[in-house]
């Protein structure tokens, strides 16, 4: 049987602040400054027989809603479990959160579309 991957994808505006004590006024990003995001979360599964998919990404959808609404429009240097508000630790806060409720999470990608950056997290 065949290997599907399936996604859905959210978007949200946050701000944060990158200080780094090592430069001189705490470097380029150390004021407060906001991104639009976009956030690709990826499962990878066989189909299912009776259903004939991976998951219902309309219930996928839901599981994404209350997450979003905690990071939209939010300061990300104030949310708790984060660390400094990268790329790399946003992806890996996002993974942990679904990760229990998403079988078959294979990727989390955290993307800055307007400035071409993102982040790919495939944890564990």
């Amino acid at each position: 049987m065949a290997t599907f991957e399936i996604f859905r994808e959210f978007y949200f505006e946050a701000a944060h602040a990158l200080y780094d004590p090592e430069a001189p006024k705490g470097g380029k990003y150390a004021n407060l400054h906001g991104h639009s995001f976009r956030v690709r979360v990826t499962l990878r599964g066989e189909p299912q027989p009776e259903e004939q998919w991976v998951m219902d990404l309309g219930q996928l959808g839901r599981r994404l809603v209350a997450l979003r609404e905690r990071l939209d429009h939010s300061f990300l240097n104030d949310l708790e479990g984060l660390g400094k508000p990268t790329l790399e630790n946003l992806s890996r806060y996002i993974w942990r959160e679904l990760a229990s409720s998403a079988p078959g999470l294979c990727e989390v990608g955290v993307f800055r579309d307007s400035c071409s950056e993102g982040c790919v997290y495939r944890g564990a």
